[in-house]
């Protein structure tokens, strides 16, 4: 088992924050004074909570399996831990270490909430804003299907669990609380999926580099694999994440006949992604199969189960801490897949339009010069 201090406000306002599990790790959080806190476990796994006073004793003691907001009582220290895990022989040791332990930033415990958590009531309140503008009146879940990306849908049902949480302690609008109950209910069905969603299918196109990967003009990233036209909804997301694009231009799409030759096209997106593909395309084919994992929990791995990835971004993970969209650098190719991009970029002479200055292959660190082309 390890004990792990956390003295600073930074260290302490993350926390277990996208951590897979703690295992056998003790968090314990260490403050200069007395007073009520505030604890959140979202982004966190299943834990244990437990508030102590100064001389130890257990004023608080919650296994916290869903993200929510806990608030509690007046304490010292606070404990986090894994479900499993005996923390009461650390007590000794925090309670010893702790008075000679540096405070960084810390933050009087009496201040009132900052800014930031009126800022993310604020925002929650306009989501649910948003389903009463959209429904006027009862939440039906076919409304929100066809008028909600999934990766909104989980927002706004995250903003209504904190709009719930914050109700028990504080007084907001009996409105936003009874829409909040209603999203919850309609959104039932699939919460798993959109929750997964509003962390890893966020919009990304414009925020990545939109140079034609085989001659390095502008472009536009086109999706390679397609789901089943009686798809559920919830679940497209996953074929509009960037390890199902490649960047590339009209001009080499005609010039490859790429939207006749899908070979070609899946050298390209798997020789781009590598691993990552490889892990949505297991995804894709279970799913078709339906054959995917009875275990698979959503909410640590929300790209796609934990087998069918590495441990890494770049060797393919799929778990939460290494959702966020980002353009494919770093990623682990191998000699097989530098070879399916050399196949696939260069199969056809450049005519015309040549490779420009900065063609994204170079900026994303591809091993190979640019050769002229081989006819085939």
């Amino acid at each position: 088992m390890q004990l792990h201090f956390l003295i600073s406000s930074e260290q302490r306002a993350s926390g277990a924050m996208f951590m897979e599990t703690l295992n056998e790790t003790v968090l314990a959080f260490i403050y200069p004074t007395d007073g009520t806190r505030t604890f959140h476990t979202f982004f966190c796994p299943p834990m244990r909570i437990v508030a102590l006073s100064a001389d130890g004793q257990v004023l608080f003691d919650e296994l916290i399996v869903k993200w929510k907001w806990v608030r509690l009582p007046v304490c010292r220290y606070v404990i986090e831990t894994g479900p499993k895990v005996d923390y009461r022989p650390f007590i000794q040791s925090v309670l010893s270490i702790a008075p000679d332990l540096p405070q960084l930033g810390a933050i009087d415990p009496n201040t009132r909430m900052d800014g930031l958590v009126f800022a993310l009531l604020a925002e929650a309140v306009a989501d649910i804003r948003r389903i009463r503008d959209a429904h006027r009146g009862e939440v039906r879940p076919d409304i929100q299907r066809r008028k909600f990306e999934a990766w909104e849908r989980g927002q706004i049902v995250s903003s209504a669990g904190f709009i719930l949480d914050f109700s028990r302690t504080w007084s907001l609008p009996n409105g936003a609380v009874k829409l909040s109950y209603s999203v919850l209910k309609a959104e039932e069905p699939y919460l798993d999926e959109i929750v997964a969603a509003s962390v890893a299918g966020i919009p990304w196109r414009h925020e990545f580099p939109n140079h034609c990967m085989r001659c390095g003009k502008p472009a536009s990233w086109r999706p390679i694999l397609n789901p089943a036209p009686n798809a559920p909804v919830e679940i497209l997301w996953r074929y509009q994440r960037p390890e199902n694009a490649i960047p590339i231009c009209h001009h080499c799409t005609e010039t490859l006949n790429l939207l006749r030759d899908e070979s070609l096209q899946i050298d390209l997106v798997w020789g781009l992604w590598g691993p990552r593909f490889e892990a949505l395309w297991q995804w894709h084919h279970a799913l078709k199969n339906k054959r995917l994992p009875n275990h698979w929990d959503l909410y640590l791995q929300p790209l796609w189960p934990h087998e069918y990835g590495g441990g890494t971004w770049e060797t393919g993970s799929g778990a939460i801490h290494l959702a966020e969209p980002r353009p494919p650098r770093d990623v682990l190719r191998s000699e097989q897949h530098m070879q399916a991009l050399r196949r696939a970029l260069y199969s056809k002479l450049f005519r015309g339009r040549q490779p420009g200055e900065a063609p994204l292959q170079k900026l994303l660190d591809f091993g190979f010069d640019i050769p002229q082309g081989e006819s085939q």
